[in-house]
């Protein structure tokens, strides 16, 4: 090597720091991943961001275009195939409520209550098609959480009863948590959760306010606003779940605390019809390690239309992020034409219903494909900006600090961090030829970021995740989210900071999961 270009590479290496093993990446890898190029993502984005796929709303034919276009992406850049024609179906439903939805409660020849939809009871979308009937019995606020020393089910058999419990969380609690670990403990999910732990075959929630139908079960929902759930979790698990008033409740509670039995037949009439989605996969079979899988996603949907017919064509929200897995994969493939496969299978995750509460990774984790030991997920959402928070006020950026987009053009935010500190120093030391500036800023934020994507599923599983993200700006979930304003050169660079710590992680040590 000429003098000049030892000094060159000397001055190199201390400006970046020591690499460790894991940062040197094979020279055909290293390639690969240098042939993914600007027009490469441009078109990606343009394609899926476009009108003619009108938002990629689930429930949409513009959602279906996207799982082919996203297909026929990865047939051409010759990216095997996970499962048979890429697709993973998974059947999903949006809740409607039928006209004969209603409550009848009694004690021994007394009628206690008989209510149809009304100020004082409806059902929630939370609650399964089917009727429940049986004891009722009383169980506080519905949490049984021994990670804080609460259990409302202590000494009560829910088996097979309705149980009534109380809105929110207990006082004793409240106090020590924060706001958005109270509404998540104390939110309905977790109550359901609960209840179907411990046997319930139906669910009474007192509110002062139980919901007006016409709120909580609109007739005429847009694409956006729709709410889906996975119909095959609804069918494995049901319980009927319904709102009942501080009024309606009373006379049941008074009768209770007598000692006496209360029975009740819950009818919720939900209409649950399932379609059809499905996640797009693809994979790189790994050597060596191969039952082991390294998952790097994004997910492909978004928010379709609303109700004045606007489109939310989401491009940065998460155009930006499949085209950078499907740029990925391409690289991946063209590593492995050459003779570089990774020790550990590597499986490239377009998600679908992510909007509607990551319906395709959950159902993914319950069904993965192929069905091997995952160790790890790196997930790409909303890659392509920079973040900007223009009024800290606004509750659209609760509790973030005032930012612009100049100060944000070379950061990349890193959430999961908390959970696995290996994958983490993993991610910086993939980073060090690129010089992204990574922030590890937001796992415990109050809006609570780090469980509002696809990373989470795998975290609640136990599985280190890692989710890259270049943060808020005022285009998020607006029609205004478009292709014009990507920043390509810097999704590039995110692209390949994603590459190569996917090919660490299926190569190197697999990081261990901490819990927060």
């Amino acid at each position: 090597m000429p003098a000049r270009s030892i000094i060159v590479a000397l001055l190199w290496m201390v400006a970046i720091g020591p690499a460790g093993p894991a940062a040197r990446l094979p020279a055909s890898v290293e390639d690969a991943i240098q042939q993914v190029t600007l027009d490469e993502l441009r078109a990606h984005v343009s394609v899926l961001a476009s009108d003619r796929l009108a938002g990629r709303g689930v429930g949409h034919a513009g959602n279906h275009e996207a799982e082919n276009y996203i297909a026929a992406a990865l047939t051409r850049t010759h990216v095997p195939p996970a499962v048979p024609g890429y697709l993973q179906s998974l059947e999903v439903y949006e809740p409607r409520l039928g006209p004969g939805a209603r409550l009848v409660v009694r004690s021994g020849d007394e009628t206690l209550a008989q209510l149809g939809v009304g100020p004082d009871f409806v059902p929630l979308p939370e609650s399964s098609d089917s009727p429940a009937a049986g004891t009722i019995v009383f169980a506080g606020h519905g949490l049984s959480a021994p990670e804080l020393g609460h259990d409302d089910y202590s000494g009560i058999d829910a088996s097979r009863a309705l149980v009534l419990v109380l809105d929110d969380v207990p006082e004793t609690l409240g106090g020590s948590l924060s706001s958005d670990d109270k509404s998540e403990i104390g939110g309905i999910d977790r109550k359901v959760h609960d209840a179907q732990a411990h046997g319930a075959a139906g669910l009474l929630v007192i509110r002062s306010y139980p919901g007006s139908a016409e709120y909580l079960w609109p007739e005429h929902a847009s694409v956006r606003s729709a709410n889906y759930r996975l119909y095959g979790e609804m069918r494995a698990h049901p319980l009927a779940v319904a709102a009942l008033s501080e009024k309606a409740a009373g006379a049941i509670l008074h009768v209770l605390q007598q000692g006496k039995t209360v029975s009740g037949t819950l009818t919720p009439d939900v209409i649950a019809r399932p379609i059809t989605i499905d996640n797009v996969l693809g994979m790189i079979e790994g050597t060596g390690m191969s039952q082991d899988v390294v998952v790097i996603g994004a997910h492909m949907d978004h928010d379709g239309i609303d109700e004045a017919g606007r489109i939310y064509n989401g491009a940065d929200d998460n155009a930006s992020g499949t085209a950078a897995v499907l740029a990925v994969a391409a690289a991946f493939a063209r590593a492995a034409a050459r003779g570089s496969h990774p020790a550990r299978t590597m499986v490239f995750a377009l998600w679908n219903g992510e909007e509607k509460g990551s319906l395709g990774a959950e159902f993914y984790l319950q069904h993965p494909a192929p069905a091997r030991t995952i160790v790890a997920d790196i997930n790409l959402d909303m890659v392509g900006r920079e973040e900007e928070i223009p009024d800290p006020d606004n509750p659209r950026y609760r509790g973030f600090a005032k930012t612009t987009a100049a100060e944000n053009r070379n950061v990349v935010h890193l959430l999961g961090y908390s959970y696995s500190t290996e994958f983490a120093r993993m991610a910086e030391q993939a980073n060090e030829p690129i010089r992204l500036t990574i922030k590890e800023d937001y796992d415990r934020d109050a809006q609570n970021l780090v469980r509002r994507s696809d990373n989470w599923p795998f975290l609640a599983h136990g599985i280190p995740a890692v989710f890259l993200t270049t943060g808020l700006h005022p285009d998020y979930h607006t029609p205004e989210d478009d292709t014009g304003r990507i920043d390509f050169p810097k999704l590039q660079r995110i692209t390949e900071l994603a590459a190569r710590l996917a090919w660490m992680a299926a190569d190197g040590d697999a990081p261990h999961f901490s819990a927060r």
